[in-house]
């Protein structure tokens, strides 16, 4: 017996095909030839500021106990559903799979993938680790999917993971809009959430577990244990027939993406955890987005809240100068431009004093003095005594925000962003892995 380990990536297409699927279909086929799958299959996201990214950048890896004779079978089942299913003629679909045979996963490996999510990777990288760990790997046209098919495998959501059931489209409706019934996965999010969670946007209304794309995928619902997404499952309504649906264990909502770093080491697609002082106070851009500057001990350096983000500017346009933050986010860069983090979420730490200027008080009349003109102090309007230009009165206010960490709405949240209510509901029911519950 063998433990073998399959990875995959970049079979996502403009016109509609899904990794996931593929995932799907594969995990179907080979639990035909009686092969037992090791825990979920598991979804992996990638880099999110990765430029070659594909549209769902996520890679999927399986993992299953197999005889030495079936091993052959197995991998001519993957790479025939990719030849099959992958829209080869979209020239960015550039597919890989990693197949991997071995108990544990040596930590180079492991490294990899953390970099994988973090940090920008080559080709030329994934095939030298492939080398060196005897991995073997198989590229379609450019192959640029070895690297996430290899991360996906490296990655063993030993820490914080999420489930996420996905149900799939039949393929004559692909392309056309969606038929859900709103109200029963509005009435589901009441029920399950936060065990179930980004389901709906409470403050735009908008169903978000559905996608906008040609892609297979029906809905999705994201969870904390396999247990309350398929209570979930079984509270929405369709108004369309279900080919199949699948759960898979991922790093999305854990905040896998973020690195810890000080300004001055920020490198351009990097996904940020930073700490500094605001430097200058909030402005609103043409198209409604708001832009601050944000300083450590190193250097200074540009923050947006772009216009998506909707309420959350409201906040970011509080801050004031000398308010002391920790911020969440993408570096980005727009030619000519200096590097920017775009705001995914905002941790206020301490508040700066903030101070209205109050004319003086005319103790004989007790009335507010009004200005004499410029450069000209102030006068008492009733008794007409006279106050010097530098008797203004600073008088501190009650700032309009409270220490706190806010996120933008589910709108707007990235796949890896963790929501706020994950940092309170961490797994409710038990997280087993019960194969029986796996797909249908």
């Amino acid at each position: 017996m063998q433990v073998l380990h399959i990875g995959i990536d970049d079979t996502d297409s403009r016109k509609g095909m899904c990794t996931t699927y593929l995932g799907a279909i594969i995990v179907e086929k080979i639990k035909e030839l009686g092969v037992n799958i090791i825990d979920y299959p598991k979804l992996i996201r990638l880099n999110p500021n990765w430029p070659f990214k594909t549209r769902g950048n996520c890679a999927i890896s399986i993992s299953i106990v197999i005889d030495n004779d079936k091993i052959s079978s197995v991998k001519r089942i993957v790479k025939g559903s990719i030849k099959d299913l992958a829209e080869l003629d979209d020239e960015n679909t550039n597919p890989g799979v990693a197949f991997y045979k071995s108990f544990n996963i040596p930590n180079s490996l492991k490294d990899f993938s953390r970099k994988v999510v973090n940090d920008f990777v080559t080709i030329e990288e994934a095939e030298k680790l492939a080398s060196k760990i005897d991995a073997e790997i198989h590229k379609f046209k450019l192959g640029r999917g070895v690297i996430g098919a290899l991360a996906a495998i490296g990655e063993g959501l030993t820490e914080d993971y999420t489930y996420e059931l996905i149900a799939y489209r039949i393929p004559e409706y692909r392309g056309t809009i969606r038929k859900l019934d709103k109200p029963s996965i509005t009435k589901m999010n009441e029920l399950t959430y936060p065990n179930t969670f980004d389901n709906v946007d409470l403050t735009s209304k908008e169903i978000r577990i559905s996608p906008h794309t040609p892609c297979p995928i029906l809905y999705g619902i994201r969870a904390e244990n396999p247990v309350s997404a398929i209570n979930a499952h079984d509270m929405v309504r369709t108004r369309e027939p279900i080919e199949r649906w699948i759960i898979y264990k991922t790093n999305q909502a854990t905040d896998a993406h973020y690195i810890d770093v000080k300004i001055n080491e920020i490198k351009l697609y990097d996904s940020v955890r930073l700490e500094g002082v605001v430097s200058s106070n909030p402005i609103k851009i043409t198209g409604g987005h708001v832009i601050f500057k944000l300083k450590d001990e190193t250097d200074e350096i540009h923050c947006a809240a772009f216009e998506p983000t909707k309420d959350f500017r409201r906040i970011v346009e509080k801050i004031i100068i000398g308010d002391r933050i920790k911020v969440y986010g993408g570096v980005k860069q727009k030619i000519g431009l200096p590097f920017t983090i775009n705001l995914e979420k905002l941790e206020i730490l301490k508040l700066a004093p903030l101070f209205d200027k109050v004319n003086p008080l005319c103790e004989k009349c007790g009335k507010r003095a009004k200005s004499a003109g410029k450069s000209k102090g102030f006068i008492c309007k009733k008794c007409k005594k006279k106050f010097p230009e530098n008797s203004i009165i600073l008088k501190q206010k009650e700032r309009e925000i409270k220490v706190g960490i806010y996120e933008v709405p589910p709108r707007a949240r990235r796949h890896l962003s963790k929501p706020l209510i994950r940092f309170v509901n961490r797994r409710a029911l038990p997280h087993s892995f019960e194969c029986d519950l796996l797909y249908s």
